[in-house]
């Protein structure tokens, strides 16, 4: 699971073709085996998929039917909109809807807001991902806009993904197909009767047993999708980071790997497993049952690597170093001056002449 290639279970099928991403899991979402993935360590920007991650983490704090006043600030947030009238109330489930049907950047920082403020939210965030054991994450806004390091990972994001089907509330709003906003008023102008429709439909409609999907984009993150079916008592969800939408679309490319993985005989053995939180004891991040599984096949021969740390981690350990060589270097100057004292005490006194 460390290796930057295609890992595939051995004696598994060909995969489909057209599978652009640069980073990708399939993993069994009730049992928590991996499939095959490429990358899935990978640290990448998430764009508006990362709001499955805000759902996750304001939901509890935030009754359906609580209103929330729109600030200027959300309704003027940049990026896909729902076109939030700022000074207008709007209840949660509006907002969770316009958040998850349209990926509406307006709704992430009003929910965020209501949650008790944006820095609050993201805090929260981070939390929730460390408590799903989503160690490659690092989250700085909550709508998934870019941040200068905010990155994620397909195994972290598949964490994350295991936990929103898992929450019927949030499945509900994702498989709304359309809502409508009433109109409304404010001291800024006036806005509606308008009704948008679910960007994810197609998956839902041409996808046999879809029950989740969520699709984002950024100049820097490209492509970004996430999506869950069941069949046949079997629950398998798709993440796509960094991918393209030819030549065929997410949810297409999404559908053949479902058909695929689907497809696979009992006798296969899944390339690894997903992890949950690490305990205090467990010295390094590693997936468990990792010994449990064989090697699976790469097209890459580079060795595995330990997944990689959040920024902050690898942060604190550069502090440390660095205070340990200082100390160092001041213990060796303390040093040289000693031996210098001690020559100067040891040398001859000079003849007079």
């Amino acid at each position: 699971m460390g290796s930057r290639g295609l890992i595939t279970p051995v004696g598994a099928a060909k995969l489909p073709a057209n599978l652009t991403a640069r980073s990708w899991v399939l993993v069994d979402l009730d049992s928590g085996t991996v499939l095959a993935a490429r990358d899935p360590h990978g640290r990448y920007q998430p764009a508006s998929i990362l709001k499955c991650l805000t759902a996750l983490t304001v939901l509890p704090n935030l009754p359906a039917k609580r209103l929330v006043t729109v600030s200027g600030t959300a309704a003027s947030t940049e990026g896909s909109a729902v076109g939030l009238l700022a000074g207008a109330k709007y209840t949660v489930d509006d907002l969770f809807r316009a958040l998850l049907l349209v990926s509406g950047n307006d709704a992430a920082v009003a929910l965020a807001e209501a949650n008790g403020g944006v820095a609050t939210t993201v805090r929260e965030m981070n939390i929730e991902a460390r408590a799903l054991g989503a160690y490659d994450t690092y989250v700085e806004t909550p709508s998934g806009l870019d941040g200068w390091q905010q990155l994620t990972s397909a195994y972290d994001m598949a964490l994350i993904l295991r936990s929103a089907v898992d929450n019927s509330r949030l499945v509900a709003y994702d498989k709304t197909m359309s809502a409508t906003y009433p109109p409304k008023s404010s001291r800024y102008g006036q806005v509606g009767p308008y009704q948008f429709e679910n960007q994810t439909m197609d998956f839902f409609q041409h996808v046999p047993g879809a029950i989740f999907a969520k699709t984002g984009f950024t100049d820097a993150a490209a492509h970004t999708f996430l999506a869950a079916a069941q069949r046949h008592g079997r629950r398998l969800g798709v993440v796509f980071l960094r991918n393209q939408r030819t030549p065929i679309d997410q949810w297409q490319q999404a559908a053949a790997l479902f058909n695929w993985g689907y497809s696979l005989p009992a006798s296969v053995t899944p390339i690894g497993v997903l992890a949950g939180p690490i305990g205090a004891s467990d010295g390094d991040h590693r997936e468990a049952g990792a010994s449990q599984v064989p090697k699976p096949t790469t097209d890459e021969s580079q060795p595995a690597s330990r997944p990689p740390r959040p920024l902050q981690a690898a942060a604190g350990e550069f502090n440390r170093a660095r205070s340990i060589l200082g100390l160092s270097a001041a213990a060796l100057a303390i040093l040289g001056a000693v031996v210098a004292i001690r020559r100067l005490i040891r040398r001859p006194a000079p003849r007079r002449r």
